[in-house]
């Protein structure tokens, strides 16, 4: 029996046993006990280290997993505010529509050829149609007080015009909003929309929803904007007559106000517009 048994025996067994010779009668131990050196505790360090990385990584996902829970109700929330928004919309637009088609149609039939006789008529004789009827007025103040003023600050527009820059103007009218903008269909492959002018009540990615004053009643119509070129002014003050005069070609603006705002305009062929020049 060498040294280490030795120790084993008198350090190990005559503790732990009643009978330390025991495990040595039935030859339990081996000719040579092997102690092999440790390595300092550093496998049981990083044994402790996966197990924290372990429950870190379980609450990061367990943090994720409740941020994206948290997230997707305010998406659900989004996806179902624009989609009422744009039901509210429709149905607005069919029921102008509804209303101003029975409005001419009274109009016809008891003969009346004037604006203000033919709303004073209505609003006595059917209430509820004269309700419903678009009222071009009333977004008089969405073009006058709110766009104007938001296109002049875009711009920077003043009386003397030394600080506009033209060039980086067209870049700043490219991703501006024209909800509330006042704009005249100037050429069109649609002939009969020509001349149509109007205050844009919303400016959706493929149409201007506009309101337009009409000889008896004013009406809201849709205007595509493929293939028609729109106009618009915009005063230099409220003192002064001379406009600042823009055009808009639809078929580049066929994208909603909220994509064209964070869009980068570059120079491209112009072969589907020959029509313009051709017209």
């Amino acid at each position: 029996m060498d040294r280490t048994q030795t120790f084993v025996k008198e350090y190990l067994f005559t503790k732990c046993l009643e009978d330390a010779e025991k495990p040595i009668d039935e030859n339990r131990f081996q000719d040579t006990l092997l102690l092999l050196p440790t390595d300092g505790g550093l496998t049981s360090r990083l044994q402790r280290q996966r197990k924290k990385s372990k429950l870190n990584l379980g609450n990061l996902q367990k943090t994720s997993q409740s941020e994206a829970t948290n997230e997707e109700p305010e998406r659900r929330n989004y996806q179902r505010i624009n989609k009422n928004s744009k039901v509210a919309l429709r149905e607005y637009i069919n029921s102008c529509k509804k209303s101003t088609e029975k409005c001419l149609k009274l109009a016809h039939e008891n003969k009346i050829s004037e604006k203000a006789n033919l709303l004073h008529y209505i609003e006595e004789k059917h209430p509820t149609i004269y309700e419903s009827l678009p009222q071009y007025d009333s977004f008089v103040p969405m073009y006058k007080e709110l766009w104007v003023n938001y296109i002049r600050e875009l711009l920077n527009i003043t009386k003397n015009l030394k600080a506009f820059n033209g060039s980086s103007a067209l870049l700043k009218l490219s991703m501006a909003d024209y909800n509330g903008a006042l704009l005249r269909v100037t050429n069109s492959k649609n002939k009969t929309l020509v001349g149509i002018q109007g205050i844009v009540v919303w400016d959706s990615q493929k149409l201007f929803i506009m309101i337009v004053k009409g000889h008896l009643v004013d009406q809201i119509k849709c205007i595509p904007k493929k293939g028609t070129v729109f106009q618009f002014e915009i005063p230099i003050s409220d003192d002064c007559d001379s406009a600042l005069r823009y055009s808009i070609l639809g078929d580049r603006f066929k994208y909603r106000s909220v994509d064209r705002a964070g869009r980068k305009f570059k120079s491209r062929r112009c072969d589907d517009m020959l029509y313009y020049i051709q017209n």
